[in-house]
């Protein structure tokens, strides 16, 4: 599904180097790492809105970067680090924005459409907030919101950079179950996390992105308390005083 071929991401020097990994249909992937060492560059690189530095990023063997961007918009969704809105839109109009590469900016809703946006809002618990404003919810209502976006959208591979960062602890879960779901209905995601128990319990598959560079681990060894302390440079567990 995704395919990273010896990729090397950044702005004007690498950050993240040599990059080879797949990412198979409906697997839900983490990508852990300290703060700095480039899971947001590698994640919008993914996403098309960076160029690679060397290297291919392929999906569905199609390669991203050549693509235009409502093909883009089909086959990828990238959810950035958002815990509230800025736009006084209501749920329902920001949710159907997932629908702007199919029918353009100015596009008419099909009936089609506008099931799905129904869909969307059912799946995320979002269907009594429909009407309410973005700008008046909750920073785990709003991930819901761009996750149903993402739902509306049809993209295969959804790319969350740190979703459930601020939520309190019943939001991440509520958040994590729902990323759960999209893979559950053959959609691949890559979600970058600092909460390692989280990808412990989430994740098929679990990476580190660490001192430039990128390698697959086995996902119980995010409970290993002193190889993440060695990955973190630092310890990971809260001293008492």
């Amino acid at each position: 599904m995704l395919e990273l071929k010896n990729l090397s991401v950044g702005y004007k020097q690498a950050v993240v180097s040599a990059v080879d990994l797949s990412v198979g249909e409906g697997q839900f992937f983490a990508l852990i790492g300290p703060n700095g060492a480039g899971k947001t560059t590698l994640l919008k690189t993914i996403a098309g809105f960076l160029r690679p530095l060397a290297g291919k990023v392929l999906i569905d063997r199609r390669d991203v970067s050549v693509m235009k961007g409502k093909e883009r918009a089909g086959y990828v969704s990238y959810l950035p680090q958002m815990n509230a809105a800025y736009w006084s839109f209501t749920v329902r109009e920001m949710v159907s924005q997932g629908l702007f590469h199919k029918q353009g900016l100015f596009g008419r809703e099909s009936a089609d459409d506008r099931e799905a946006v129904e869909k969307a809002l059912e799946s995320a618990n979002l269907a009594l907030l429909s009407e309410k404003k973005v700008t008046e919810l909750s920073g785990g209502e709003f991930q819901r919101v761009l996750i149903a976006r993402s739902m509306v959208q049809g993209a295969r591979l959804v790319l969350f950079d740190e979703p459930v960062n601020n939520l309190d602890p019943k939001w991440t879960r509520l958040t994590m179950d729902l990323v759960r779901n999209l893979t559950r209905k053959s959609v691949s995601a890559l979600v970058s996390l600092h909460n390692l128990h989280l990808a412990a319990v989430y994740a098929d598959r679990t990476a580190v992105v660490s001192n430039g560079v990128l390698w697959t681990i086995a996902t119980e060894q995010t409970q290993n308390i002193a190889f993440m302390e060695e990955v973190f440079g630092g310890s990971v567990l809260p001293r008492a005083r």
